[in-house]
């Protein structure tokens, strides 16, 4: 079970109010062997280096089973202004998933996807209980399109991740999901070798879904399926995490 806590901001930041801890009951990926991921915010990568730099030896202590994420978050009104966005487009075009999902979805990239041992226990578990879902996302230099049938100019990986984040995006606000909380990881201090966590991520987002059942029907979705191919050709690595509240 992997537990996420935030902490309050350090140095400039000040304390701000935070979602709530979260466990995660979702099959972990190999390598992700940490029994705990504390969310750290810093106004600046600087700040952030400083500190670590400062408890070093405290730190390999604590990091043993515990890992420290530290981030420079987006601003708060963002996030705000995503739930109202929300509730407008469920207003007008909202939609309501009922009964169980199908369980056709199976990702064929699986590095960027989560894993078919890992959606199996996803689809196990209570469809009707909020989700909360953690990304970190490293991005290609370069978007991928090789393996795709889509003709496009080059463009970044991140540029192509936005364009599979606007149609996914709103597959998300009409069913009431949106992201509540994200940032630019600056780095995962963690006292393990070799665990899958222990590299450099471009972002960081927390995801929230009023039910599971709503994270399932949208993989399943038809639109979902069109913007599968920025996500694949953008993304080179992921670490996704499946949660509900401690």
């Amino acid at each position: 079970m992997i537990r996420f806590r935030f902490t309050p901001a350090r140095i400039e930041l000040g304390i701000r109010e935070s979602p709530s801890p979260v466990s995660s009951n979702t099959a972990p990926r190999e390598g992700m062997l940490i029994d705990e991921i504390v969310i750290d915010e810093y106004p600046s990568a600087q700040a952030a280096l400083e500190f670590m730099s400062a408890f070093d030896d405290a730190l390999k202590q604590v990091c043993i089973v515990q890992a420290v994420l530290a981030i420079v978050p987006e601003p708060s009104v963002t996030f705000r202004l995503v739930k109202v966005i929300s509730w407008f487009v469920r207003l007008f075009k909202g939609v309501t998933d009922e009964g169980i999902p199908t369980t056709n979805w199976k990702a064929e990239n699986i590095v960027v996807w989560p894993d078919e041992n890992q959606m199996q226990v996803a689809r196990n578990q209570d469809l009707d209980e909020p989700l909360f879902v953690y990304n970190l996302n490293k991005y290609r230099p370069i978007a991928d399109y090789e393996n795709s049938d889509k003709k496009t100019k080059e463009i970044s990986g991140r540029e192509a991740y936005d364009r599979y984040s606007k149609i996914a995006g709103f597959e998300l606000l009409r069913r009431g999901a949106y992201p509540v909380y994200g940032g630019k990881p600056i780095c995962l201090f963690v006292n393990r070798e070799n665990c899958m966590l222990a590299d450099h991520w471009d972002h960081f987002i927390f995801v929230r879904y009023p039910q599971r059942r709503n994270l399932l029907a949208t993989i399943e979705s038809d639109e979902f399926h069109n913007g599968q191919v920025h996500r694949d050709a953008g993304l080179t690595r992921v670490a996704i995490f499946m949660a509900k509240k401690a």
